[in-house]
């Protein structure tokens, strides 16, 4: 009995150790983030997230996607979407097919929370040469530098603006890390430049196929402009409802435990530099934001996309 009094207090002083080391590790990570200047800090979050093809945004306190990062080589196809829950992404997409100058488009709208932030993205996407699949079952090419559109959307969350984004871009983003979002509560107000008006109204008409009243668009010009509040098109259906709502309740957990431990500090650029020397762990599934894929999973994705093609 002597013995196991003495295995409990030496296992009692081990955890008391533990403690003590993290409550120290945690007052030097804070006081090593409030020496680092706001230069040293955003440097390193930029190089960590460029890993993954984004940046960070100090004018706004989000994150977004590069113009020329390692996605842009990929590609995109349905089954993307449908696979996206496999990376804690759960969205609501819009996907629009239309055909101009001889190519067959793909421009599509996603709103929802990818892992532990609240996103939405706009993506251009280009089918070149003929087939006769129909449109969701092709594989498209990012949209080239000459083939980039001005872009802008305004993400409202319950009524009120939490991103703004607007640029000439292929792959516009925008995501605010530590907010949690259902789907049903977040709306896009977009806009979307086209070169002249026979684009223009070729996706115009894809948007009234995919169920888009007259009054649901408005045109400008070569502008269009609509809202993604409630999607028109059938969502991927790879995962049951139940599966998404338990990978929902997973980002919810993990958008509070990010706020909680992050305490100390108010601004997206404090708490990730104080997560990268304290909590490597969480750290490290924040800054996969908005990561479908890796470039070494590039020809595995499209081996599925034909076996997913094939089934139907």
């Amino acid at each position: 009995m002597r013995y196991f009094y003495i295995g409990l207090g030496v296992l009692i002083l081990l955890l008391l150790l533990l403690f003590l080391i993290f409550c120290l590790r945690r007052k030097w990570a804070e006081k090593k983030v409030c020496r680092m200047s706001t230069e040293e800090k955003s440097g390193k979050l930029c190089e960590a997230l460029s890993v993954f093809g984004f940046c960070y945004n100090g004018c706004d306190d989000t994150v977004s996607s590069r113009m020329y990062c390692w996605q842009r080589q990929m590609g995109y196809c349905r089954f993307f979407d449908e696979a996206a829950p496999s990376m804690n992404m759960v969205f609501e997409c819009e996907p629009v097919y239309f055909s101009y100058n001889k190519k067959r488009y793909l421009i599509e709208f996603w709103k929802g929370q990818y892992g532990c932030t609240t996103g939405a993205e706009i993506g251009i996407y280009v089918h070149r040469g003929y087939s006769s699949l129909p449109p969701e079952k092709l594989f498209y090419e990012c949209a080239s530098d000459e083939e980039r559109l001005p872009m802008r959307f305004v993400l409202y969350r319950d009524g009120e603006v939490i991103l703004r984004r607007s640029c000439i871009h292929w792959w516009l983003t925008g995501f605010v890390v530590g907010m949690f979002s259902r789907c049903s509560k977040l709306r896009m107000e977009i806009g979307i430049g086209f070169p002249d008006r026979q684009m223009c109204q070729a996706f115009y008409e894809g948007l009234r196929r995919n169920g888009y009243g007259p009054r649901d668009i408005r045109v400008e010009q070569t502008w269009v402009y609509f809202s993604f509040d409630n999607p028109k098109s059938s969502q991927p259906g790879l995962y049951s409802r139940r599966s998404l709502r338990r990978i929902n309740r997973r980002n919810r957990r993990n958008c509070r435990r990010y706020l909680r431990l992050t305490r100390p500090f108010c601004s997206t650029l404090d708490r990730i530099s104080y997560l990268a020397l304290c909590f490597p762990l969480l750290y490290r599934t924040i800054i996969r934001m908005g990561v479908r894929c890796t470039p070494k999973k590039l020809c595995r994705c499209r081996k599925r996309h034909e076996k997913w093609r094939k089934r139907g």
